[in-house]
C-alpha cells in the first residue's frame, strides 16, 4: 500500500513539473493561448490579467513567467541584478497598439491622427471632434464630416503594457506630455479630471466601451480592434506618412528598429524604445514586441525555454498574422533561439 501511495505522489509531482503557469499581457493573450492549446511539451496555463499584474505575479513567485508588452521596470530589474538574479526577456511576436473610435458620421471613412493631437485629446486640451487641430489632419471630405460633439477619451484602468506603449508614442510626439506625464503602466489621466475620460479594464474593456459609446476614442491591441470590428485610425509615423496597421507595416517597424537591438535576452530596453516611431515610410508608429519573462534560476527553466522556442517557430509565427500580429524576422528569431538553447546546455 505504501509503495502505491509513493508511486501516486511521484506521478503527481511529475505532473506538476510538466505544468508551467504564466499571467500578464492581454495584448499577447490571443497568441499565447492558441500556442498553449497546440503545445505538447508541457501543460501551459496562461491568464490575461494585464502586464502590470503579470510582472507583479512573477516577482512575488506566484507564476513561472510573465507576459508583458514592455520590459520589466528598470527599478525592479536593477534590484534583481543586485540580488544576482538574472531575468530573461524573450520577444515572442510583433504587434501594434491601435487607436479606435466611434464617430457615426465617419462610417466608412478613415480618421487621421498624430501623436501630438492624441496627447492633447488625453490632456483635455482638444475636447470636440471638429476641433481645427483634428480637422487639419484630414482629407477635405472627412474634415467636413467631423461633428461638434464632445470627445469621450477611453483608457485602461489597470496597470497595462498597452498603456505604456501608447503613452511612449505620446511622449515622443509631445514635449508637454513627456514632461508632465510620461510613459508608464498606470497613468493619472488629465482628461479624467475634466469629466471626459473613462477607464476600462484590459483591452477587451476598452474595445467594448468604445463600441457602445458614441463619439469615443480609445487604444487597444490590434487583434482586439479586429475582433470588435471597430474603425482604426491612420497614425502619422516618424517619416510623416499616415499609416494603418497591418502585418506588413508592423514588420516594417521591426526592421526599422533592428539596428538598435542589443543583448536580446538580457537588456531589451533599447529595442523596445526604438519600435515606437521607428524610421521608414511604411512603418506603423506604435509597435510593441510582447515578452515572455522568467528567471534564469527557475526550477522549470528547461520547460520555459522549450515553450519559448516553440513560440518562435515558423508555422506559428506565420499563422499569427490572422490574429493581427506580425512575425519577428527569421534572423532575429534564430538568434533568440540560439541564446535560449545556451541557457539549458
Amino acid at each position: 500500500m505504501r509503495k502505491v501511495v509513493l508511486t501516486f505522489v511521484a506521478l503527481a509531482l511529475a505532473s506538476m513539473a510538466l505544468t508551467i503557469h504564466g499571467s500578464g499581457s492581454t495584448f499577447v493573450y490571443p497568441y499565447i493561448s492558441v500556442a498553449a492549446y497546440y503545445y505538447r511539451g508541457a501543460n501551459v496555463v496562461y491568464q490575461g490579467v494585464g502586464s502590470g499584474a503579470g510582472i507583479s505575479n512573477l516577482l512575488n513567485g506566484l507564476m513561472d513567467f510573465a507576459g508583458s508588452d514592455v520590459p520589466l521596470p528598470k527599478q525592479s530589474y536593477c534590484k534583481l541584478l543586485f540580488e544576482r538574479r538574472q531575468v530573461i526577456h524573450v520577444p515572442v511576436i510583433a504587434g501594434a497598439v491601435v487607436v479606435i473610435y466611434n464617430v457615426p458620421e465617419l462610417r466608412g471613412h478613415v480618421l487621421r491622427l498624430d501623436g501630438k493631437v492624441l496627447a492633447e485629446i488625453y490632456m483635455g486640451k482638444i475636447r470636440y471632434w471638429d476641433d481645427p487641430r483634428i480637422k487639419a489632419l484630414q482629407t477635405p471630405e472627412v474634415a467636413r464630416l467631423l461633428p461638434h460633439k464632445p470627445i469621450v477619451a477611453v483608457h485602461r484602468s489597470d496597470a497595462s503594457g498597452t498603456t505604456a506603449v501608447f503613452t511612449k508614442y505620446l511622449s515622443k510626439s509631445s514635449r508637454e506630455w513627456a514632461r508632465k506625464i510620461g510613459s508608464h503602466l498606470i497613468i493619472n489621466w488629465p482628461v479624467d479630471k475634466l469629466g471626459n475620460g473613462v477607464g476600462a479594464p484590459k483591452n477587451q474593456g476598452v474595445a467594448e466601451t468604445v463600441r457602445i459609446t458614441k463619439y469615443s476614442i480609445g487604444y487597444v491591441e490590434y487583434a482586439y480592434a479586429m475582433k470588435a470590428g471597430l474603425p482604426i485610425a491612420a497614425l502619422k509615423n516618424a517619416d510623416g506618412y499616415f499609416v494603418l496597421p497591418s502585418p506588413k507595416t508592423i514588420e516594417a517597424a521591426t526592421k526599422g528598429a533592428m539596428s538598435k537591438w542589443v543583448c536580446i535576452l538580457h537588456a531589451p530596453y533599447a529595442f523596445a524604445d526604438a519600435l515606437v516611431l521607428a524610421p521608414g515610410k511604411d512603418s506603423y508608429p506604435i509597435v510593441a514586441v510582447p515578452y515572455m519573462i522568467f528567471f534564469r534560476d527557475s526550477p522549470k527553466l528547461k520547460q520555459l525555454v522549450q515553450f519559448a522556442i516553440y513560440l518562435l517557430n515558423d508555422k506559428l509565427q506565420e499563422a499569427a498574422t490572422r490574429l493581427g500580429y506580425a512575425p519577428l524576422s527569421k534572423a532575429l528569431r534564430q538568434e533568440v533561439i540560439n541564446e535560449l538553447r545556451a541557457l539549458i546546455r
